[in-house]
Order: structure tokens, then sequence, then C-alpha cells
């Protein structure tokens, strides 16, 4: 009953725009200079790291996958090609089935809604603005500030209150567990094939299963 809690957390890429698959094609193309199969080795490894900061993602392709020392100029590089291509894709990137019914039932039910993500904090602001949908939520954060630590902070503003995260990635099952709190597997947009698989979890196809 997600009526019966105080504060909702929802991940962004995959629980709010159908973007997950827009993000591996973007990487994709910014990373296409390099070697086919580095690059879908670690198209495969973002697929099941989903949420994890773009920042660390990308530290983790020089130093892991092209097994280089950490290049700042490589790095800045990639980061500059990366968020100018998400910048692009949120523009049309389509909301996730019944989001707007359920943002509007929640809201309005004086609920505080909060966005917590791996995206970067700044972009996402200003995508939330531009497709009008940021007078929803209390708060919108993102990267480079760890997800644990957004969910973290979101708690302590909201102490002695009821908190549920909706997630479609392991870093926000994650996160809802070092904080505490309840979390719920969005899967129909999400591409761990692991947390798919996991009995264990509470799972909703999307968020019209809430309403």
């Amino acid at each position: 009953r997600v009526d019966e809690y105080d504060v909702i957390i929802l991940d962004c890429d995959g629980v709010i725009f159908n973007s997950n698959s827009l993000k591996i094609d973007a990487f994709r193309r910014v990373l296409s200079q390099y070697s086919t199969r580095i690059v879908e080795d670690f198209i495969n490894y973002f697929k099941n790291n989903f949420g994890t900061s773009r920042y660390s993602l990308v530290k983790v392709f020089i130093e892991y996958f092209l097994k280089e020392e950490f290049d700042e100029i490589k790095y800045n590089d990639i980061l500059k090609r990366y968020g100018q291509e998400c910048v692009g894709l949120y523009k049309d990137a389509e909301f996730t089935d019944h989001l707007i019914e359920f943002l509007d039932k929640y809201k309005y039910k004086n609920q505080y809604l909060y966005v917590a993500s791996g995206g970067d904090d700044s972009e996402l602001k200003s995508v939330f603005i531009q497709r009008n949908i940021a007078q929803y939520f209390k708060g919108i954060y993102g990267s480079p500030v760890k997800k644990t630590e957004i969910v973290r902070s979101i708690c302590n503003q909201n102490s002695n209150k009821r908190v549920l995260m909706i997630g479609d990635a392991k870093s926000d099952m994650l996160a809802s567990k070092d904080n505490g709190i309840d979390f719920i597997f969005m899967k129909d947009f999400s591409t761990s094939q692991e947390m798919k698989e996991d009995a264990g979890l509470i799972t909703i196809d999307n968020l019209g299963d809430l309403l």
C-alpha cells in the first residue's frame, strides 16, 4: 500500500523516463572509436550497473576495460560528449507507462516525491523543468553524489517518516537497503536480468500497478 508511505523516492531512468536503451546507445556512440569487443564488454557492465554515476562508469571504462592509467583529459572528454548525448535524448524520451497518473495521485495526497538518480544533477533539474514535471517533486538529486548518499540525505530531511524507493536497478535496491527503507523493483524497462530473476523482490511491471 504505497499510500501508507509519507515519502516516495523514484529513480529516473527506467522509472520516470523510458531511457535506459537510449543511454546504452549514447555510450556506444561516444565510445565508437574504441574496440567493439571492449565497448560491448563495458555495455554489458553498464546494463548490470544502471544507476551508477557516469563519473564512476567512465573511470571504470578507462582503468578496467581499456586497462589504462587514469587520463583526466580522456575522462573529461568522454564525460562531456556523453553529457551532450544525454541532454538530447531526454528531450524526446517517452515517460514510462502511467507516470503522470501516478504523480498526480501521490502528489495530491500530500506525499513527498523525490528523485534519486545516477544521472547528472544539473542535467536532471533542467530536463524535469523542460518536460514540465519538476513541480511534482520536493527534490531532484543526481550525481556526482552517490545514490546511497542521496537517499540518506532525503531520509535525514524526513526523519520519523515512512520512506519507500521505487527503482529498476541494483544500485536502487542497495541504496534502499543501506538506508533501511522499503524497496519496490519496477521491471518493464529494467536492463538487469539478475533483478528480474530475483524472486525475493517486491516487483511491479510499471507505475500503473500502484494506482
